[in-house]
């Protein structure tokens, strides 16, 4: 039996992704795996050097760095470890000197350190081999379903359709969104904060909508079930775990043919330009007149979802750690 250090940055209640795709995978390990928090915030020089030595002085089988904090590898030269690169959008959003510094405190350096790197989809990987010709090992493995989701029925309203929307970051593409269901009749409902900017679109074009924001699990899974339809549009994705979460429940989702998104979909959801307006709209039409449309991407959903099972998902890490154990 071997032991493997997941470790996690310390809990902020703004950030649980992450925890929550390795907490979803730990149940499903045959070994021993212990969750570790780390004991500072990724704050300022002196709380991220004592999270490198509390790091540094962990006694493993193998340490794997789950993401956020990948500079906690500039202390694991010698040791087995490994580090989860979700997708390189925090290097993309900045420029000048801060983005050298993040690129080599938080990708060359690194990433030079472990023996090897994941990442949650081809696409990720692309984005991170375009910084650098890195030579360390990068495999792929996708994010799990985190949510406990259940096949749902619902009889869809083709009156006012309920369409649920994740997300208000700019790469969420929610302007765009917004823009092309101006003239359809429906009830957008929003998972996320409101800005004055957005308020300003949804008034301007007439859309029904409803903001929510700090959903737990449930009450998320209560918002798939509710909805009619996922549309989920944006322009950049290192995964887009929305798209199986609501084909678990069982319903069509609208996504963007860029990005990860083609791959995490495959064939099962309507792929539109996220830069089209005029495509977003047709696409949501035709998934709202065409109940046989819909029924086909509903059932290819299913069948998507059956990809992505925390168990399976589980067993392609173990595989990962028991090749790095008997690397001698």
């Amino acid at each position: 039996m071997y032991l493997v250090n997941l470790i996690f940055r310390k809990k902020q209640s703004s950030f649980n992704s992450i925890e929550n795709v390795f907490n979803t995978l730990h149940p499903y390990f045959n070994t021993t795996v212990n969750k570790i928090e780390l004991p500072f915030n990724n704050q300022g020089f002196i709380p991220r050097l004592k999270n490198i030595l509390f790091t540094k002085q962990l006694k493993s089988s193998v340490l794997h760095i789950t993401g956020h904090d990948h500079y906690l590898a500039l202390g694991l030269r010698k040791k087995k470890s490994i580090v989860t690169i979700h997708d390189i959008e925090f290097i993309k959003r900045t420029n000048g000197f801060k983005k050298f510094i993040l690129k080599k405190l938080w990708m060359d350096w690194p990433i030079n350190c472990v023996d090897m790197v994941t990442t949650v989809s081809e696409f990720s990987k692309s984005e991170i081999m375009s910084l650098n010709n890195y030579k360390t090992p990068i495999h792929v493995i996708h994010n799990p379903l985190t949510l406990k989701l259940e096949k749902k029925e619902k009889k869809f309203d083709s009156e006012c359709p309920n369409i649920l929307h994740v997300g208000t970051k700019s790469n969420k593409n929610l302007p765009r969104l917004i823009e092309a269901l101006n003239g359809i009749t429906c009830q957008l409902t929003i998972i996320g904060k409101p800005t004055d900017e957005l308020n300003r679109l949804l008034k301007s074009n007439n859309i029904n909508h409803t903001f929510k924001s700090g959903l737990n699990n449930e009450e998320m899974i209560i918002e798939y079930e509710k909805c009619d339809l996922l549309a989920f549009v944006s322009t950049y994705e290192g995964f887009g775990l929305p798209i199986i979460e609501a084909q678990a429940v069982g319903r069509a989702v609208i996504t963007s043919n860029t990005a990860s998104m083609p791959e995490i979909a495959s064939n099962s959801a309507l792929l539109v330009s996220p830069f089209n307006v005029d495509e977003i709209r047709k696409g949501i039409v035709s998934l709202i007149d065409d109940e046989k449309l819909r029924e086909h991407y509903i059932q290819l959903g299913f069948a998507n979802v059956n990809r992505f099972k925390p168990n399976e998902i589980a067993k392609q890490y173990e595989k990962l750690y028991l090749s790095l154990i008997n690397d001698k």
